[in-house]
């Protein structure tokens, strides 16, 4: 037999056996009288057969893209059924082979079929281009239909675009996306509220960017509506939230505020991230131990000095800092509470919180009983430590290969420390114009309020170019 007459449940029959088997019968499922098999009685006819749903993805309606032995399946999920074969030009295995024209009719896989597609230059669609008579590198459609009229907005638009506009397009996913979040929202009101703002940023950041990012804030408009079924004021939003989170969603804040539904306190905003940054210094101490009852109890001491009005929320915190620091230093050395050797100890490493120590110092004398004096500082010491820290600096960049701009604005910060004792400051955004070649081999003179300094380059300094100006 070359050819089967019908081939049913992978039996092929000639058309003799074909009469012989196959039967009229009516079909159990729709009546109508068809040849069915003899040996089956539950057999149905073959429209029948196939008027199931996708066995795969469970799609109603569809076109059938292969008769399995499980069911017929759609054309989107027949490839899951296909045994992978390889690809005439790669040799990768794939069960989505097609025929490629442009490649003599190769059976090929999807990227090389793709292989020559570029970014069109009128639509941008990622297509195979054609050189057209300007130059330009054109898909076939932009090629022959050139610029046609949108039908939503009538304004001329690449021909490969297709139905809609870019702009069309992205105002017609924003409203359907906006539409989508908003049945998430139990409230009417909040609903509307998310429609005005998606509408609102549609036109602050375009309607392409917005339709992209408008399902990001959704999860902060549903906390909103769960806590207030409405939008609260700035403190309480503030106090809920914190600086920290409200942050994420700067575009719903400014649009509450552009409105007039919030009044933002850039007070109590600064406030709440300094209490956050107090709360990370105290957690470095563990709770519940001797250290932690110390600091607490001086952070209760400033905070109390704050609300009088003595003090701003930065100082406590600056004043908090140094305090946790010597702590462990003094958990380290088994001596609590901290007695005057740790105070030695650690301004000699940091002689610049002298200042800052001064009132954690009274504190443990008038609590803990402690006798601490802080000394005068020394600055022939502080200078030596200074010089000392801006040599390992220097150190530590010249080892850096890296060639960067960065990089060397650090060197030069540290290097007129260093050798002429002046503030990192000087080395401002513009250092490059400042810059001038020397006379002297690896270095150059840097000016500054009217006077010249020579500075060694890194050795990788390589990337640094000297202005075009006359050596002085």
């Amino acid at each position: 037999m070359t050819k089967a007459h019908r081939i049913h449940k992978g039996v092929r029959y000639c058309a003799t056996c074909y009469a012989r088997v196959f039967k009229y019968s009516p079909c159990p499922r729709c009546g109508d009288y068809v040849r069915l098999p003899k040996h089956e009685p539950t057999s149905v006819c073959r429209k029948c057969e196939i008027d199931k749903p996708c066995t795969r993805c469970g799609k109603v309606s569809y076109v059938i893209g292969k008769n399995t032995d499980y069911g017929p399946v759609c054309n989107a999920c027949s490839p899951h059924f296909r045994a992978a074969e390889p690809c005439e030009v790669c040799g990768k295995l794939s069960s989505r082979l097609v025929r490629a024209a442009h490649l003599g009719r190769a059976r090929v896989c999807h990227r090389c079929y793709r292989s020559d597609a570029r970014s069109c230059n009128a639509c941008g669609r990622h297509r195979r281009l054609h050189e057209s008579s300007d130059g330009r590198m054109l898909c076939k459609i932009c090629s022959e239909k050139g610029e046609i009229f949108c039908p939503s907005c009538h304004k001329l638009m690449p021909a490969g675009y297709g139905k809609q506009c870019g702009t069309c397009y992205w105002e017609t996913l924003l409203e359907k996306r906006i539409r989508m979040d908003g049945a998430a929202f139990t409230s009417p009101h909040m609903t509307a509220q998310f429609e005005l703002f998606g509408k609102w940023l549609g036109g602050e950041v375009g309607v392409h960017k917005a339709a992209i990012t408008v399902h990001r804030y959704l999860m902060f408009f549903m906390e909103v509506e769960e806590r207030w079924k409405c939008i609260p004021a700035y403190a309480e939003l503030l106090a809920y939230f914190g600086a920290a989170r409200l942050r994420r969603v700067l575009l719903p804040m400014r649009w509450m505020e552009k409105t007039g539904r919030i009044v933002p306190d850039k007070q109590a905003k600064a406030n709440d991230s300094e209490s956050r940054r107090i709360s990370t210094i105290m957690s470095k101490v563990a709770k519940g131990t001797r250290q932690w009852v110390i600091l607490d109890g001086y952070r209760e001491t400033l905070i109390g000095d704050w609300r009088a009005g003595k003090m701003r929320l930065s100082s406590v915190r600056l004043a908090l800092s140094p305090a946790a620091t010597l702590l462990c230093q003094a958990v380290e050395s088994d001596c609590m509470p901290p007695d005057q050797s740790i105070f030695d100890v650690y301004l000699s490493k940091t002689p610049g919180q002298r200042a800052s120590l001064f009132r954690f110092a009274r504190y443990l004398n008038d609590k803990c009983s402690t006798k601490i004096k802080l000394p005068r500082p020394d600055l022939k010491k502080a200078e030596r430590l200074r010089r000392k820290k801006l040599e390992a600096e220097l150190v530590a960049l010249m080892r850096d290969p890296t060639d960067s701009d960065v990089l060397s604005r650090r060197w030069l910060s540290a290097a007129m420390a260093y050798f002429h004792g002046l503030p990192k400051r000087v080395v401002g955004a513009d250092w490059k114009l400042k810059l001038k070649q020397s006379g002297q081999d690896g270095g150059a003179i840097f000016q500054w309020n009217g006077q010249e300094y020579w500075l060694p380059l890194r050795l990788h300094d390589s990337n640094v170019v000297f202005p075009s100006h006359e050596r002085g």
